[in-house]
Order: structure tokens, then C-alpha cells, then sequence
């Protein structure tokens, strides 16, 4: 099968930035995959299965359709920062939809960032909002997390 020279070094600076700071072994093993999988996507050398794009995709914030298409030089792709330009302008009432989507999600996500709780306060209507940190946080790294 042929595939054209440049949707091989999309993927594999697509692999790269989607690697991030990760050593081929880690991110193979995020992946699923053995690093040799790896080293041959990021040398241009071989095409990952429909389930590897997949979690390509996701790595980088994008469909996997969208991703394909980003391969293939049909378009750049949608990615998270462009979601972001969109979501500044986006009228009060989208973005609100938008808000319990990402809502239902964080409900149900693996990897979601550290649960919100509601309480009803009694005499008030609306309710107020206690963050439940992580239970184990090194004073280095709240430090860090001040500091950005």
C-alpha cells in the first residue's frame, strides 16, 4: 500500500508533540503499545491502526476524524486552543450548553481534575461550591501551582 510521504511526517511530528516530554517507552506504554510502535511512527516508517489515531487524537485534543483529516492535509484540525478562541465568543446561552456538557463529562471522566460539591445553604438559594483537593499534596508542589 502506498501512503504519500507527507501524511507519514504529520504523523510524526504529530507523534512527537502528542509524546510531549514522555520517553518512547512511557508513551508507548499510555498508549498500549510497544516503543518500537512508537520509534516507527515518529521515523515516518509505518501508519498506526484506526484504534492508535484514536488515541493520537485524543492526545493531541482532537476526533480522530479530524486528526485523519490533519494527516492528510485536508484541513489543520481542531485543537483545544482553537476551541478556546471559539469559546471567548460564543454567546452566553452556547456557552451554558457547552458548560453541562463538560459538566456530564467531568462526571464520568477517569482523569477528571478533583470533584466539585455543591451544598444547599439553609435560607439561600444558591448553593455554595467546597473543592475537595487531592488528600496528599507536597507543600513543593503547592508552591509550583501558586507560582503559575
Amino acid at each position: 500500500m502506498f501512503v504519500d510521504e507527507n501524511v507519514l511526517k504529520r504523523l510524526a511530528a504529530a507523534t512527537l508533540e502528542a509524546r510531549g516530554e514522555l520517553s518512547q517507552r512511557e508513551f508507548a506504554q499510555l498508549l498500549d503499545v510497544s516503543q518500537s510502535t512508537v520509534q516507527s511512527w515518529e521515523n515516518g516508517k509505518n501508519l498506526p491502526n484506526l484504534e492508535n489515531l484514536e488515541k493520537l487524537a485524543r492526545r493531541r485534543g482532537m476526533l480522530v476524524e479530524d486528526f485523519v483529516a490533519y494527516l492528510y492535509g485536508r484541513n489543520r484540525g481542531l485543537t483545544s486552543k482553537d476551541i478556546l478562541d471559539r469559546v471567548e465568543v460564543m454567546p452566553s446561552r452556547d456557552f451554558a450548553q457547552v458548560m453541562r456538557v463538560m459538566a456530564d463529562r467531568l462526571d464520568t471522566a477517569k482523569d477528571a481534575p478533583p470533584v466539585v460539591k455543591r451544598e444547599k445553604v439553609a435560607g439561600k438559594e444558591e448553593p455554595r461550591i467546597r473543592l475537595e483537593l487531592p488528600q496528599k499534596t507536597e507543600s513543593s508542589e503547592l508552591n509550583k501551582l501558586r507560582e503559575e
